[in-house]
């Protein structure tokens, strides 16, 4: 339990920084009226309370409260009322609470509001608990927005720069962390990833043995987009049981800093026997704390390129078989809508491989088209665009497969 003097002392003083945050233009915005509970859920650090900070940049009518602040280690459950009586004492209309996943029952607390017509906003770096409550006790009352660390056009806008090869290649280099891209420190980028696996998952999750966890992360930043097994992984990393591989990863993936994509069949059971694919939430990161991925040219533009289909779709699947692969199929209303095959550079040597690769699974899904993302190539063959990804990214992935959303 906390007491409302010291709780009011500590909001005042957040307060005050979080209106100091600098104003960064993002490609999501917040509702500027919804009568929903607004939950911006994204990896630490990828810029979710500037989000809400340039939603209430004009009026200051929110009251902000960041439950990571040590001040507050004694925050129950039996103190979310107090929340509602400082935002009464201080004449503010919106509640904002930043990293809630900190404390138990807290959707009981948002729903509470709701039912009063309170406007609330949350953020939250944990996509299991925000699955699970949202799921539960706040069903149809709740609109949820996952921020990424910058794309590309974020990355012109914050930096000032025009579209083209050069720009790219900066971007290419230092991916979208907005601090990391101030300090340019990849000493930052290794502690970010040791915060989320030790802050945001060993403690959340009870895991004594932050080793295990750590060479495990460091093992899927070394192998972005390639396939693996939990049980192969298992042996590698000498991780006796594989139901704890796989709980690990699941846990990384609710921390949003990997995904984990299946391969592509018609059969639910094929698609969880076989191995999957990793990438990361930003390619700088998984270089910053890899073994060997920052050498490999190619599969550090597939994370890019996965990324750009991440920010509009939520499935994702690879395609292979005994005679071909293609890296992205995607899907939209149970669906599949959309193939990519990402390629550094087409060459004779690789020309017959990639197309093969994307035609084959064009006509085994039915699509009439499909993309060859390089790094600066262009050109066209029958249904299929090659194009750089510089000039890729400039569109949504919405747009590139003609989905246009009311």
């Amino acid at each position: 339990m906390i007491q409302k003097q010291t709780l009011g002392e500590i909001i005042l003083d957040q307060n005050e920084n979080f209106l100091q945050k600098s104003l960064i233009e993002r490609e999501e915005t917040l509702p500027d009226y919804t009568n929903q509970i607004v939950i911006v859920s994204g990896v630490r650090r990828c810029g979710k309370s500037v989000l809400i900070r340039n939603s209430f940049s004009e009026k200051q009518s929110g009251l902000y409260l960041n439950f990571e602040d040590p001040r507050l280690v004694n925050f129950e459950p039996t103190d979310f009322p107090k929340l509602e009586e400082l935002r009464q004492d201080f004449g503010k209309t919106t509640i904002l609470l930043d990293e809630l996943q900190w404390v138990e029952g807290w959707e009981v607390f948002a729903r509470s509001l709701h039912e009063k017509g309170q406007p609330l906003y949350i953020t939250g770096s944990n996509a299991s608990m925000l699955s699970r409550e949202l799921g539960t006790r706040l069903t149809g009352r709740y609109k949820q927005i996952e921020l990424f660390p910058f794309s590309y056009t974020e990355f012109l806008s914050f930096k000032g720069l025009a579209p083209e090869e050069v720009s790219f290649e900066s971007y290419f280099q230092l991916g979208g962390f907005p601090e990391y891209l101030q300090n340019q420190d990849q000493e930052y980028l290794r502690t970010l990833m040791r915060d989320v696996l030790t802050r945001d998952v060993a403690v959340r999750r009870n895991i004594s043995n932050e080793t295990q966890l750590i060479r495990l992360g460091v093992f899927l930043a070394s192998n972005i987009g390639k396939e693996f097994s939990y049980s192969k992984m298992s042996q590698l990393l000498e991780i006796k049981s594989v139901r704890t591989v796989i709980d690990y990863c699941d846990y990384l993936e609710e921390s949003y800093l990997f995904d984990l994509i299946p391969m592509y069949s018609k059969s639910i059971k094929k698609q969880l026997a076989n191995p999957k694919k990793a990438y990361c939430v930003d390619p700088a990161l998984a270089s910053a704390n890899s073994l060997s991925f920052s050498k490999d040219l190619g599969r550090r533009l597939e994370n890019f390129v996965y990324l750009h289909l991440r920010r509009s779709f939520q499935t994702i699947h690879y395609y292979r078989t005994k005679n071909s692969e293609c890296d992205f199929l995607i899907k939209w209303n149970e669906e599949i809508i959309g193939a990519v095959q990402v390629c550094w550079e087409l060459n004779p040597d690789n020309l017959n491989r990639e197309v093969k690769g994307i035609r084959d699974a064009m006509k085994e899904t039915g699509l009439s088209s499909g993309f060859i993302v390089t790094y600066n190539q262009e050109d066209h063959f029958e249904g299929i665009t090659v194009i750089p990804a510089w000039k890729w990214f400039l569109t949504t992935s919405m747009q590139h497969f003609e989905i246009y959303l009311p």
